[in-house]
């Protein structure tokens, strides 16, 4: 056995095949690697092996076919056969010496990761996960061509074969999905392509790893069987013994692969805990008694398999908490008579057996994304799928929900998504109101009026304030753009706040603004008025803002608390037309935010302001380095009285930047995709060489 392997190194690195296979194999990885790691500074490496993958299946076969098909077209198959040497150490010592290969090519380019990680944040553990795994792929692709190999005297006729059936067995996935829409009832998740997608995306599998190394172990069972028939130096007897012992250990190796599949070992490395339960979810489920039914109304999106995944971490921790899968056609009946809209086409169907409530989640909803200004489209930055299904679970409870009015008929800006899916994953009911047009106040537990850009009437004043004095809530998001609004203002001074409109906060503070924006503020969180934690680790971004103002000359009946607070270099800035020209108009700090509480004999009202109302854009309410989403959640608190049972944060799966320079890019690009590889190739050449000087002196 080690005779054969020694002799199959050998012709891999005594001739030109191993030499291309590497050479090729870095230029392809190299190509994608610097496209999407540098050309693009992405962080996310596994997203170049998951592209490189494909390339794989392309230049496995010629190795493949080498491996027996090469042996029968040169006449050394029988020699081979007729060697003391058995069947089993045959193939395993052609497998291994194919195997070395493959992991010589993964070992060439193991330091990307450790390279890209000068860069910029890279998240080594999942990007040697994903090497390890791919590197797992190749290998059970390498045992199938193997097996189509050893059927095989004609190389090209092998070739070709193994190129079809590597993508067939890669593929496999969307041919059983195609099955199950004509009601065929196939598992899914079945192809290694699949099992590579899922290693790619951070999750450490034990069933992965197990899985790869059945499918080695079940063809090259299949090859030993195939050649086992070859051999004139056993009798019939013996050829079935050893077939039957072959099979027998595949079936239970598969056997193994299922019980691991049941136990579900798996460990989460992605860097935003994506398949992992908060701890506040955990402790919401503990304690959840009410049976309720979760079925996945399935689409096509690449999202199924993380969201699956996640929901079985639910059913882990809560026995009371049903997991279906609908197949195609159920969900198509489904969707049907609840009359659901999916923006994906898929989603969670939540239905409490005890309440008989039900509510759809759609997956469009748990996917964050914010719009990328420099290539303006949209990319994918957050999950928010415990927090949605949290929300769902507490709906179906029948939990009284809190209502919140939305002001409109003032030109308002509509309010970002983001705030919205805060609603109503805090479980708070929304709706417009329109106070010009008969609407009214009565049943809203809290007010929020959001940038108006003209005033309201004086009716809708009163209307309105007779509502705060009657113990009701508002929340004010103002728009320094809209210029003076007295009757808005007028609400504000009631409540010991004034605010300056003509006025812009600039900081002079380095630390307190965005890179290359001063009006981009980054004010500090004072310590009273909401939870002071919600900013720990984090920074809130409050851009284009007015200066707040706490009045002197209050009532005693107010309690005003400061909520926002830029730095002393701050200053306000006002347009002097006559010089046409921005002046000083006061020195900071100044309030960016502010809460004020009038308290009676039965009660209270309350009153939030903030100065800006881009703070709950969506571009910085789900980024991961702002706490935005956490503050403007710990100010629907503060209004509402009914708090959700648990927020869950949105997990981040935005993925870092490298800082790398636009010349150190190409100097690595040269690097990767032409030098390395010719440096291979030249290697080989000279060894090449070598060994045919060596013969000719010989």
């Amino acid at each position: 056995m080690r005779t054969i392997f020694s002799k199959e190194i050998k012709s891999y690195f005594n001739s030109f095949p191993g030499y291309l296979f590497l050479a090729f194999f870095l230029i392809s990885e190299g190509l994608y690697h610097y496209i999407y790691n540098y050309v693009y500074a992405s962080a996310d490496y596994p997203y170049t092996l998951e592209a490189s993958s494909l390339l794989l299946i392309f230049f496995l076969p010629v190795i493949c076919v080498r491996i027996f098909a090469h042996e029968r077209k040169l006449g050394t198959d029988r020699l081979l056969m007729t060697s003391p040497v058995s069947t089993v150490g045959i193939v395993i010592a052609k497998y291994l010496a194919a195997l070395t290969l493959v992991i010589a090519a993964c070992a060439l380019i193991s330091f990307h990761p450790f390279v890209m990680s000068e860069y910029g944040e890279v998240n080594l553990r999942s990007s040697y996960w994903a090497l390890f795994v791919f590197m797992l792929f190749a290998a059970a692709m390498l045992a199938v061509g193997m097996f189509i190999s050893s059927l095989f005297s004609g190389e090209l006729v092998a070739g070709i074969v193994t190129f079809a059936c590597m993508m067939f067995v890669s593929l496999l996935d969307p041919f059983i999905e195609m099955l199950r829409g004509y009601g065929i009832e196939l598992p899914v998740g079945v192809s290694p392509l699949s099992h590579l997608h899922e290693g790619l995306a951070g999750r450490a599998s034990l069933s992965d790893v197990v899985y790869f190394l059945i499918l080695v172990l079940i063809f090259i069972t299949a090859t030993v069987v195939s050649l086992s028939a070859s051999r004139k130096d056993r009798d019939t007897r013996a050829k079935l013994v050893i077939s039957g012992i072959y099979a027998g250990l595949a079936v239970l190796g598969t056997a193994v692969y299922l019980l691991v599949g049941t136990l579900d070992i798996h460990v989460d490395l992605t860097a935003g805990g994506l398949y992992s339960l908060d701890d506040t979810t955990v402790e919401y489920l503990e304690g959840f008694k009410d049976h309720v039914v979760v079925t996945y109304i399935t689409g096509e999106n690449e999202e199924e398999k993380v969201f699956s995944d996640i929901m079985e971490g639910f059913t882990d921790v809560c026995d009371n908490i049903e997991y279906v899968v609908a197949l195609e056609g159920d969900s198509l009946a489904l969707v049907k008579n609840k009359n659901i809209s999916s923006q994906f086409g898929s989603g969670f169907l939540v239905t409490d057996e005890d309440t008989g409530l039900e509510k759809f989640v759609d997956i469009g909803e748990m996917i964050i994304s914010t719009l990328d200004y420099e290539t303006l489209s949209y990319k994918i930055t957050g999950v928010d799928f415990e927090g949605r299904m949290l929300s769902a679970l507490s709906y179906v409870e029948g939990t009284d929900r809190p209502s919140v009015g939305l002001l409109t008929g003032h030109g308002e800006e509509e309010l970002a998504s983001g705030f919205i899916t805060i609603l109503d994953r805090e479980g708070i009911d929304h709706k417009n109101i329109s106070l010009s047009a008969s609407g009214t106040l009565e049943g809203c537990d809290a007010l929020v009026i959001y940038a108006p850009a003209r005033d309201i009437s004086e009716e809708e004043y009163t209307a309105i304030l007779e509502y705060l004095l009657a113990g009701g809530r508002i929340m004010i998001y103002a728009d320094p753009s809209a210029g003076s609004l007295p009757n808005i203002e007028s609400l504000m001074r009631h409540y010991g706040i004034d605010i300056d409109t003509s006025e812009t906060v600039q900081e002079n503070d380095g630390e307190h603004y965005l890179s290359g924006n001063n009006l981009e503020l980054l004010p500090d969180l004072c310590d009273g008025a909401i939870p002071s934690d919600i900013g720990k680790g984090s920074m809130i971004v409050c851009p284009y803002a007015s200066p707040l103002y706490m009045r002197s000359n209050i009532s005693d009946s107010l309690t005003v608390t400061p909520i926002l607070t830029t730095s002393e270099d701050s200053v306000a800035l006002r347009y002097d037309q006559e010089n046409d020209m921005e002046v000083t108009a006061a020195e900071g700090p100044f309030y960016l935010g502010i809460k004020s509480r009038e308290t009676y004999d039965d009660g209270y009202s309350e009153m939030i302001v903030y100065s800006g109302a881009y703070l709950v854009s969506d571009m910085f309410l789900w980024n991961g380095p702002y706490a935005n989403e956490r503050l403007a959640v710990a100010s629907i608190r503060e209004l509402t009285p009914y708090q959700s049972p648990v927020l869950a944060p949105v997990k981040n799966v935005e993925n870092s930047v490298l800082a790398v320079s636009s010349q150190e890019s190409t100097l690595i690009g040269i690097l990767y995709i032409g030098l390395f590889p010719a440096a291979i190739l030249i290697l080989g050449g000279l060894n090449i060489m070598k060994r045919r000087n060596s013969l000719h002196r010989q």
